[in-house]
């Protein structure tokens, strides 16, 4: 059976504190890396009729004029004034874990770097959370629609690193060295493969390229000098 973990509560609040702050939109828009992300989502999504994004985090990184209707769920975005979203755009405060959305509705669902954010009290947490995500997404996408996923991941020999210091780092992002950031926990390229296919299956998968600047911890940060790779993943739900 598999264990019950949810994100912890101070993972949420420190996730919701921190994804409000205008910077950080306005940081990722300026970074090459993004936009290239913000290129291949797009592509992904032209065309859904109904999307729901989930984890929007108030950003959209994507053009939101190639989608007939967007709602957009996250832990504060009810905060946000209604002026801050597009007009196809439906703004509802919720969790990724546990939907308050009805069954079979959406032809297509987005998750954009939302699993590593899905933290918990240990580093296994994020692995059941990331599941819970995909589980919930199953249930609200129509049967033969698609989950669309852009996430990072990390190659095996971080991702037992990360394990190691999980919970220092979980300390430190407590502390103003982070600036704020909330702890994460990356999968491998293999893992994130296996978790979705458990749901969906995987109609094509590859790396996104990027460019020479990324955030890490919300900062501006050299590709070249991290381990960490984008990758798209679109999958499609059994009939």
């Amino acid at each position: 059976m598999t264990r019950e973990a949810g994100q912890t509560a101070a993972s949420a609040e420190q996730n919701k504190e921190f994804f409000a702050r205008e910077e950080y939109g306005r940081l990722t828009e300026t970074l090459d890396g993004y936009r290239n992300i913000r290129r291949a989502i797009t592509e992904e999504v032209s065309g859904t009729e109904a999307l729901l994004d989930i984890g929007n985090g108030g950003v959209f990184e994507y053009d939101t004029s190639v989608v007939g209707s967007i709602v957009a769920v996250d832990l504060f975005l009810d905060d946000l004034p209604e002026a801050h979203f597009p007009p196809n755009a439906t703004a509802r405060s919720g969790d990724a874990l546990e939907l308050d959305e009805p069954e079979d509705r959406y032809d297509a669902a987005l998750h954009a770097f939302v699993y590593h954010h899905l933290v918990g009290e240990r580093p296994e947490d994020m692995l059941v959370n990331a599941r819970r995500a995909i589980a919930e997404a199953a249930r609200v996408v129509k049967p033969g629609g698609r989950l669309i996923v852009a996430e990072s991941c990390v190659p095996r020999w971080f991702y037992r690193l990360e394990q190691v210091l999980y919970r220092p780092l979980k300390l430190l992002a407590r502390t103003p060295l982070l600036g704020g950031h909330p702890a994460t926990f990356q999968l491998t390229h293999p893992m994130l493969l296996e978790v979705i296919s458990e749901r969906f299956q995987i109609e094509r998968q590859y790396r996104i390229p990027l460019g020479r600047w990324i955030t890490q911890f919300g900062r501006r940060w050299p590709t070249a000098l991290t381990p960490v790779r984008a990758y798209m993943v679109v999958a499609t739900k059994p009939s």
